[in-house]
């Protein structure tokens, strides 16, 4: 490691040098770039196209700025919008399973997250948003484009998924010390492209997506809508789940507002749904008479021949006669 830092600190001393001796006497050099145009990328934002397949090389879970992972000081795990395609994660129960040291509950899941005491934890099911454990901690946070959020994500209208397993002060203050698993939601971009796709599945479940991007005025105005129709059906009756929603994203970049050195860009995203569910129980139901039975040596006694018994064994300690 030692040998491999070192002999970056030469190239990096070997460029400045070389890089000062052009600029003094290669002025033509010099002149030439400045002419060119610079584009630089958003500091705030990360763009889709940016990823390689499965390969991320940026994230903004470090400190809000684009920052490289390899200079990103806690454990991140990026999953892009080509490996949510091709697991067919749609949510996070579908995708957490994937991701080390996390756990998630639900049908599909790797946990129960209902609590580990004699009495579980139910209100779980009725929450929207997947329980999860990471590093067998606690739950992490649910965020969206790294803001707090209690609305589930699903893939209709994702791009990435950050994973930051740890705490981040300088991220989300006082939060969980789980970390945090991040939505990145679908923007608006400067070209036509139409996508619907149709999924069935067990049960008689299906899922219907869309995705429409146009561009209003060229390299100004955008607009994208998403749409959304999940309705997910189990073995265990009647559990079901019904997702209905429309995101809507649009993106202004104002020429008037814009010049060589400064640039202004006004993005929006709006998003509406209902999510109606009965989750399936994830544990069969408790049995709490045949401790009754064997721990406490207890006995039960039909009430219809319970007039035959001895009188002296019904006063019995521990005895009992059902009526």
């Amino acid at each position: 490691m030692k040998k491999i830092l070192h002999s970056f600190s030469i190239r990096n001393a070997a460029s400045a040098i070389i890089g000062s001796l052009l600029f003094l006497f290669i002025p033509s050099l010099h002149a030439q770039e400045e002419d060119e145009a610079l584009y630089e990328l958003s500091p705030f934002t990360i763009e889709a196209e940016e990823d390689v397949g499965y390969k991320a090389t940026s994230t903004l879970a470090g400190t809000r700025l684009r920052t490289k992972l390899e200079d990103i000081g806690s454990a991140v795990s990026v999953f892009t919008e080509e490996f949510l395609e091709d697991t067919n994660s749609n949510n996070a129960e579908d995708l957490l399973v994937f991701a080390p040291s996390t756990e998630v509950a639900g049908q599909g899941g790797n946990f129960v997250g209902q609590g580990g005491g004699a009495i579980l934890d139910t209100t779980t099911r009725s929450e929207p948003v997947s329980t999860t454990r990471v590093r067998g901690l606690a739950k992490a946070d649910n965020t969206r484009d790294f803001f707090l959020s209690d609305i589930p994500w699903d893939g209709y209208n994702i791009t990435r998924v950050d994973v930051q397993r740890g705490s981040n002060a300088i991220l989300f203050g006082i939060g969980s010390p789980a970390g945090i698993v991040n939505a990145a939601i679908k923007t608006a971009f400067f070209d036509d492209e139409y996508e619907v796709t149709a999924q069935i599945g067990s049960f008689g479940s299906n899922r219907f997506t869309a995705d429409f991007n146009k561009v209003i005025i060229e390299d100004e105005l955008a607009i994208r809508v998403n749409l959304l129709s999940d309705n997910t059906d189990y073995k265990q009756d009647p559990a079901f789940r019904d997702d209905e929603r429309i995101s809507f994203a649009a993106k202004w970049t104002p020429k008037a507002l814009s010049s060589d050195n400064y640039n202004t860009e006004i993005a929006l995203n709006y998003e509406d749904g209902e999510v109606k569910a009965n989750y399936p129980r994830l544990t069969p139901p408790m049995d709490a008479i045949t401790p009754w039975f064997t721990d406490l040596n207890k006995m039960t006694i039909d009430g219809r021949t319970a007039g035959f018994l001895d009188e002296d064994w019904l006063g019995a300690p521990g005895s009992r006669v059902w009526d």
